[in-house]
């Protein structure tokens, strides 16, 4: 039995192969990549143009070439709180929570990326949260701030985030003041303040609904005094009319007795009078 000889030509050109093909299969399995949900992700190419701001990639699986590499963002609401020391605008130091939702702006991330880098919540969304509490707390006073402007603060914040986020491939959403801090005997006082401000608020409404009832009982005497003016010329109009009328005929008086009795029934002297009872002079007559 004859043995088979392999050439060492062979032998080297069998591994050669076998090896480019595992590392083909290498590469093809490495060269895919996940984009997980509430991400969006862009290619960076640093061989062929860096950044490319042609393309997002929302939720999926995605091949790409292995020298070549898939970053992704969080495009999802996010929320950052920050507590701060400033001074008000009367150069008392106080405490104030403000909290901010904002998320990526959604087909802007490579844009994101070029301009502040994965970093961009450290080098631009902290440092510009922190200079607007500082510029606009400056502008009131601890009593504004802590009870009656605070609507206020939050609406001018609101106006300065919405005009420089946009710009910087932000999407901002929403800001609350949280919480102010204050030393506790000036906590009291405007408490109290506040308190003694409710009850002089109490005490005018009171004292408007005790005058809104005093003048409606004036307009209710001048009311009735009208009226008794009004009946007291009516009934004195007609007492001219009767008088004027008895001038015209003396007989006017009889008259109006019997009117009352013109169905023929009774009379004004009683049953027993001269016409008889059941007897009218005005019967027939309406």
């Amino acid at each position: 039995m004859s043995e088979i000889e392999i050439e060492p030509k062979n032998i080297l050109k069998t591994a050669l192969f076998g090896g480019i093909g595992a590392i083909f299969i290498i590469i093809f399995f490495m060269s895919w990549t996940d984009i997980d949900p509430g991400e969006e992700g862009f290619v960076y190419r640093p061989y062929t143009g860096g950044i490319d701001t042609s393309e997002n990639y929302s939720e999926g699986t995605y091949f790409i070439m292995p020298w070549n590499e898939m970053i992704t963002y969080n495009v999802l609401q996010q929320s950052r709180n920050y507590e701060s020391k400033v001074m008000e605008k009367n150069g008392m130091e106080i405490g104030i929570d403000v909290t901010i939702n904002y998320n990526p702006m959604q087909g802007k991330t490579p844009n994101l990326h070029l301009k502040h880098g994965k970093a961009y919540e450290n080098s631009f969304v902290d440092a510009k949260v922190r200079g607007v509490i500082k510029d606009v707390i400056g502008r009131y006073t601890y009593e504004e701030i802590y009870s009656t402007k605070r609507e206020a603060l939050e609406t001018e914040m609101d106006n300065m985030f919405q005009a420089e986020f946009p710009e910087n491939f932000i999407t901002y959403n929403f800001c609350e003041i949280a919480d102010v801090n204050l030393p506790e005997n000036v906590k009291i006082a405007i408490t109290e303040k506040e308190t003694q401000k409710q009850r002089n608020q109490k005490a005018k409404e009171l004292e408007e609904e005790q005058q809104y009832l005093a003048n409606a009982e004036i307009k209710k005497a001048e009311g009735e005094k009208n009226a008794a003016i009004l009946r007291a010329e009516g009934r004195a109009e007609e007492i001219r009319l009767v008088q004027q009328q008895l001038t015209r005929s003396p007989n006017y008086i009889e008259l109006v007795k019997w009117k009352g009795y013109a169905d023929g029934k009774g009379s004004p002297y009683g049953e027993n009078n001269v016409f008889g009872a059941g007897t009218s002079i005005f019967k027939g007559i309406k």
